[in-house]
């Protein structure tokens, strides 16, 4: 759920509004891995629909992240390099506790 508060915050950051039902309590409220998974693709299909949506010149666009300023294009730059990091603990992490990651069958 970490993933999904951050591709929606930082989604949020670009323009597109957080979603009705997002809060502040998800990553305690949500905690089947079927709704984890449903949240998961649902904030990646936000991402990838905005991102298409874009223009060059709105890739351009300036915004302001936290006490930083930003351009749109480097804040979708920002939500991949946050899925990789995860990606890469995951794939350190899995065999330390005996899981057989799907890629590896």
């Amino acid at each position: 759920m970490h993933i999904v508060d951050a591709n929606f915050y930082l989604l949020s950051v670009t323009g597109p509004k957080l979603p009705a039902d997002f809060n502040d309590n998800l990553d305690k409220t949500v905690t089947s891995k079927a709704e984890i998974i449903a949240w998961l693709k649902r904030s990646l299909e936000a991402v990838k629909a905005a991102h298409a949506a874009e223009t060059p010149k709105d890739l351009a666009r300036k915004v302001h992240i936290e006490d930083r300023d930003a351009t749109v294009d480097g804040i979708y730059l920002r939500i991949i390099v946050h899925a990789i990091e995860h990606m890469g603990q995951l794939v350190a992490y899995a065999p330390m506790t005996g899981v057989v990651p799907p890629w590896s069958k």
